[in-house]
Order: structure tokens, then C-alpha cells, then sequence
């Protein structure tokens, strides 16, 4: 009983002395869990207030690029550009009398591959740097030439190589496939008037397989061997232009597709397969062919319909979202007349940048010990090419039903119609720029932002940016890197919209140049022009074209054609 009652018994001094003590350990304790509670964790960002802060800075624990579930928005073009092996080593004359003569000098050729494992080697920051997950190989790696430049003996080694690079850089592979060996087309004439180098590893000669029994051949062993490092397959590059091969004979393209498709999808049934990029409308030859693809039946052999937009960079630059925005309108509702709507993928895509001095048409031009060959590969004339397979075709003196049903498509063999005027081809160079509009690269980064929110609304799947170009070329100047490395600010304008708005699962138009995109759980506005929406109140994120955030009362945020931004609710 002593020991119980023993603290009721004791003097006063004691139990004050007893009560100090027990305060003093509650504040300490107090303390220690609340500098738990506010100590930042291992990969936990201290909370934002309205300070800014770039994209590079927000993403310092995590890539840029969308998340591992979802559709990659943007990829590089050419990253690892094969090209520019030939450039290194001052052999792009050799190799421009066309790959198989080429590949006999075996000196040259082990220069050549030394050269291309350095460019995969030094490339591979940049593609990281960009935070994409995709690369549209250049057009030489997939070209049955190259795999298999005698019948039945197989050369993967370059291919291999680029495989390999691209898997090591993080990245999968838009893969291009084309279709021509040189031992098959020994009855084809090489292409007239298309000089460009990437034409070369075929030996310019484009047509139709003649023995389809050994393309098929060609085509599943490369499905079985790359298939885990390849997301999308593309059937050939602008086949519906001059040095495509198929120049007005869509019926000829439709049956190599269809062929094509159904290969690749019985070795694996869950590829990705897409048609060659569809060239810019320089007249309504490139409309008709891709009106009579699909009337033909050619979506149901495609996962995605890929075209091209390279009118920002060509000498009649349009600098208007408009005319691109009309460009997707007239696909997509061609789509929806001939059998449904496949999602777009925006494989060539660029707006220069500066005042470039020159333009390349075609024809290699090396540029700071580089080779920029890939765009634009070719033009459209009017005239059919004279090494078109006949039958169903422009130019062949049958008025068929397709060509009765439009007249503008071949007035020649219909005899009706509007005619248009013939125009000649233009050698193949590199010729000055006169009279371009300056453009900045805050104007660029604009225009680029605009581009692709209108593009992402209107079903675009991924938008390909070329990688590496010189400043004063205006397809160089639309690369997301300069030749020294150092990125334009446009691809900061890009990582920052994929930051955003990766995986979004709708996108709404509620006004002219004003978009609304649901991600996840959160709202992200698009804006640039027009009246601020109503639906937008109280205190909002509001991140700029370089990245930059700051939160505002959408009272006062005022809305500038050349300065667009996202807002986050």
C-alpha cells in the first residue's frame, strides 16, 4: 500500500519538479514527429506556390516522356541517321551510285559501318535527352536490298546495329519497309530525276516485287527478327509521288499493303502495320490516290494512316494552323466514307526556323559534316513516271470508273475535266531561299505547340520531329537539335505538352484555338487566342510554351496568339 500511494504523499517541490519533466518530453516528441511529417521523402518534390519552374526541373526524378501505359505523343526522325556514316568518311558520291556497287568495296564498307556504330554511339544522349519513345528509322535499314542483296543471302548486320542502338537509347522503331531488292527489279529502269541518296540503298530502282513468294520470304524472317524492338511497321515512303514507284497506280500500292499487312500480322498478329507516308497535296493526284486506296478496301490492311506535313519547311511555307488543320479534316472524313476512322500518324512533320539560306531539294548537301537527305524526298509532278506498271493507272488511255466518277483525276484518259498544267521536275539540289519570312524561334515553338494540340484533336497518334539539322537550311532548321547539339526551343515546347497532357483519354474543341483535354484526373486547357472560357475560375496552374509555371487568378490571365499555354484546374 505504500509504494501505491507513495506519489500522493510526496512533497510539492517533487511533483512540480515531476510535471516539468513530462512536459519537456511531450515537446520533444512533438518536435521529432513533426519534422518527420514535413522532411521530403527519397523521389518527393517539395510543394509548388507561384514560384516558376521549367520542365527539365520538374521531371528531375522521372522522364518527361509519357508514362509506360501510354501512346507516345511525339518520336525522333532519323535519329541515328546512317547518312551521315557516308558524310564522315567522304564517301557519298560512292555510295551514290547506289548500294549494291557500293557494298563491293568491303574497305570502304567496314569504314562506313565504324562510322555508323560512332553516330548510334553519340546520338544516343540526344534521343535520351529528348524524353520520346519512338524513332522512325531511317529508310535504309528495313530495305530488302540491304537485308538481302543476293537471293537467299541474308545481311543483317546493319540493321542489327541500328536494332540495337535504338533498344540501348530507350526508344522502339517506327520501322520503314522497302520492298525493292535490286536482283528482283533487273527489268525495272532506275527512277529519272531522284538523286537522293536515301533512293540509293535500293539502286533506285522502285517497283512492284516481281516474285512475291520471296518478298513474303524477306518479310517474315525481318517480323521474326525484330518484332520486340519494332512498333509500328510502315509499307514504303511517299509512294504516291514521282520516285515512290507507285505513282498513280493506287490499285498497285493497295495489293502491296494488303500483301504486305497480312505477313507481317501472321508472324505477329498484334503488329502495328501503317501505309508509307502520304505526300503533301501539290494537286490533286495525291487526293485521288488516296481516295481510290480506300475505296478500294485498302483501311481494313492498316492500324494507323500516316502522312506527311512538310509545307512549313518547303519553299511556300503557309505559317497557319488552318491549312494543316484541313489537311487532317480531309482525311479523316475520307476515312469515315470508306469503312472508319484509323487514328493519324504524323511521321514527317517540321516549321523552320530563322532565314535559312538554302533548301535541299533532294539532293544530298552536306552541312556541317552532315547529310540532310530526308526531306523532302521527292516532288509531285503531274506527268506519270515512265517506269509505272500499266494497268488502272493515269496515263494508261482507259477512262475507268473511278476516273469517269472524278474527272479532275486524269482529264488525259477521260478527255474531260479541268487539265492541269504540266509542270517539269526540277533538278535535284540544293537552291538558295528567296524571299522567307524570319522566322524566331519563340515564333516556332508557337507554331509547333498550335500544330500539335490541333493535330492530338483530331485523332493524330504520334508526331515524328526530325533530330539533328543545320540553322541556315529550312528542313535543318526543324530539327529539335542544331548540329552542335544544342536543342531549339521548340522541343522544349513539346516536352512540355507531353508532360501534360500524356495519356489523355478525351480532348474537346470548345472554341476556335482553345482545347480541353482530360489526363488522368486532372483538366488541362490548351489556349491561344479568343475570349478566356467562362468555365475557368479561381486560382489556376498556367504553364507556358518554355516550360515555366506559375499559378494565377483566371481573372487575370490574358490570352496572346504568340504565347499559348496550358492551364491546369
Amino acid at each position: 500500500m505504500k509504494n501505491i500511494f507513495s506519489i500522493a504523499v510526496m512533497k510539492p517541490k517533487y511533483i512540480f519538479l515531476l510535471a516539468i519533466a513530462v512536459i519537456l518530453v511531450l515537446a520533444i516528441i512533438t518536435i521529432f514527429i513533426g519534422s518527420r511529417a514535413n522532411k521530403q521523402l527519397p523521389g518527393q518534390s517539395p510543394q509548388q506556390n507561384t514560384a516558376s519552374s521549367t520542365v527539365s526541373d520538374l521531371n528531375t526524378t522521372s522522364p518527361v516522356n509519357e508514362s509506360a501505359n501510354a501512346k507516345p505523343l511525339f518520336g525522333t526522325m532519323i535519329a541515328f541517321d546512317i547518312n551521315g556514316a557516308a558524310a564522315a568518311m567522304g564517301a557519298v558520291d560512292a555510295l551514290q551510285k547506289g548500294w549494291t556497287e557500293f557494298r563491293k568495296d568491303n574497305s570502304a564498307y567496314q569504314n562506313f559501318k565504324s562510322n555508323f556504330k560512332k553516330i548510334i554511339q553519340d546520338r544516343a544522349k540526344l534521343v535520351k535527352e529528348t524524353g520520346f519513345s519512338l524513332d522512325r528509322g531511317s529508310f535504309s535499314y528495313f530495305t530488302w536490298n540491304v537485308i538481302e542483296p543476293q537471293k537467299g543471302q541474308f545481311d543483317w548486320e546493319l540493321t542489327d546495329l541500328y536494332a540495337q542502338g535504338a533498344s540501348n537509347a530507350g526508344v522502339k522503331i517506327s520501322a520503314v519497309i522497302q520492298p525493292f531488292a535490286s536482283w528482283d527489279q533487273k527489268n525495272t529502269s532506275p527512277l529519272t530525276n531522284c538523286n537522293a541518296l536515301d533512293f540509293a540503298y535500293y539502286d533506285y530502282k522502285a517497283g512492284s516485287p516481281n516474285d512475291l513468294a520471296e518478298y513474303e520470304n524477306f518479310l517474315t524472317k525481318t517480323v521474326e527478327r525484330y518484332k520486340d524492338k519494332v512498333a509500328v511497321w510502315e509499307i514504303g515512303n511517299e509512294y504516291d509521288g514521282r520516285c515512290g514507284g507507285y505513282e498513280n497506280n493506287p490499285q498497285g500500292y493497295f495489293n502491296l499493303l494488303k500483301i504486305s499487312s497480312e505477313t507481317i500480322k501472321k508472324v505477329d498478329p498484334q503488329a502495328k502495320v501503317t501505309n508509307g507516308g502520304a505526300l503533301e497535296f501539290s494537286d490533286n493526284s495525291i487526293r485521288n490516290f488516296w481516295t481510290k486506296f480506300f475505296q478500294l478496301g485498302g483501311g481494313q490492311y492498316i492500324d494507323y494512316f500516316n502522312l506527311h506535313y512538310n509545307t512549313e519547311r518547303s519553299q511556300n511555307p503557309k505559317l497557319d494552323p488552318a491549312i494543316f488543320q484541313e489537311k487532317l479534316i480531309f482525311f479523316n472524313s475520307l476515312m469515315e466514307k470508306n469503312g472508319g476512322k484509323k487514328p493519324l500518324y504524323l511521321t514527317e512533320f517540321g516549321i523552320y526556323s530563322g532565314s535559312p539560306s538554302s533548301q535541299l531539294i533532294s539532293q544530298p548537301a552536306q552541312e556541317s559534316g552532315q547529310v540532310q537527305t530526308n526531306l523532302p524526298t521527292q516532288q509531285t509532278p503531274l506527268e506519270q513516271s515512265s517506269n509505272q506498271p500499266s494497268g488502272d493507272k493515269c496515263g494508261d488511255g482507259i477512262c475507268d470508273d473511278f476516273e469517269k466518277q472524278n474527272p479532275n483525276v486524269c482529264p488525259k484518259d477521260c478527255q474531260t475535266g479541268v487539265q492541269q498544267p504540266t509542270q517539269q521536275p526540277q533538278s535535284e539540289k540544293s537552291i538558295p531561299i528567296q524571299s522567307l519570312p524570319k522566322v524566331s524561334q519563340e515564333f516556332q515553338a508557337a507554331l509547333y505547340f498550335k500544330d500539335s494540340i490541333i493535330a492530338f484533336a483530331s485523332d493524330v497518334n504520334t508526331i515524328f520531329i526530325d533530330m539533328v539539322g543545320p540553322d541556315d537550311n529550312i528542313v535543318g532548321s526543324s530539327a529539335a537539335f542544331n548540329t552542335e547539339g544544342r536543342p531549339r526551343l521548340f522541343l522544349t515546347t513539346l516536352k512540355t505538352i507531353a508532360s501534360k497532357i500524356s495519356g489523355f483519354s478525351k480532348v474537346e474543341k470548345i472554341a476556335d484555338s482553345q482545347y480541353k483535354f482530360t489526363a488522368g484526373n486532372k483538366i488541362i486547357y490548351a489556349l491561344w487566342s479568343g475570349m478566356f472560357p467562362k468555365e475557368i475560375s479561381g486560382k489556376v496552374k498556367v504553364t507556358d510554351m518554355k516550360g515555366q509555371e506559375q499559378f494565377m487568378d483566371a481573372t487575370k490571365i490574358k490570352l496572346k496568339a504568340d504565347q499559348p499555354v496550358l492551364i491546369e484546374l
